[in-house]
């Protein structure tokens, strides 16, 4: 009787050792890639890197094809990729060939419909030129995001200062002659997604 009690109970033992085994070893098959899959319906073998790696003319044309649900899946898929920079103010000084800086207009950036914007942007005299400075910056990462100085916060009466350096660091613009009473609100938009994702409002010179 304890016999088989034993054996039992060893057998028992060996089942649940064997079943925990099996178990760990399984591995669920993977997922297929939503978004590979989505920009496969668009072209073939186009993938997340080949799309970064065409020209910004090329990617609006596409864009303007893709659902919206395949869109959503690039812009979040742009968010895992934030890029870096870290420029300083002898920069300026050496492109005005100026010692002499003189910072003004310092503002906050704040991020819009839901994406993350912070740091300051501030308008820097540098001899004979103008510069619009970033520190302490970051910005959800996105694709073809430009930083734009407009009348009212819309492209449309905007000037476009060229692709954002960074999505996260200082940074610094050339922005001689253009005059910043006037074009007092920084946009940065990506016009690829027709997506805001932050601004600021520069005030007033006195």
């Amino acid at each position: 009787m304890l016999k088989t009690i034993t054996v039992s109970i060893m057998i028992g033992t060996f089942l649940m050792g064997t079943y925990y085994v099996v178990a760990a070893s399984y591995v669920p098959p993977v997922q297929e890639n939503k978004l590979v899959s989505a920009l496969n319906n668009m072209q073939t073998d186009l993938t997340y890197e080949k799309f970064i790696s065409m020209s910004e003319n090329e990617r609006m044309a596409l864009v303007q094809q893709m659902p919206s649900n395949t869109i959503r899946m690039l812009l979040e898929e742009a968010q895992n990729h934030p890029n870096y920079i870290s420029e300083n103010t002898d920069k300026i000084k050496l492109e005005s060939d100026s010692n002499d800086i003189r910072f003004t207009k310092l503002t906050q950036i704040t991020g819009v419909k839901g994406y993350d914007g912070s740091g300051t942007a501030s308008v820097v005299y540098a001899g004979n030129m103008l510069f619009l400075r970033l520190e302490d910056f970051s910005v959800t990462s996105g694709i073809d995001q430009h930083l734009y100085l407009t009348k009212d916060g819309t492209i449309a009466s905007g000037i476009d200062l060229g692709p954002l350096k960074a999505s996260v660091g200082d940074q610094n613009y050339d922005i001689t002659g253009i005059n910043t009473d006037a074009y007092n609100i920084l946009i940065i938009y990506s016009k690829t997604f027709d997506t805001y994702y932050a601004y600021t409002k520069f005030l007033k010179t006195e």
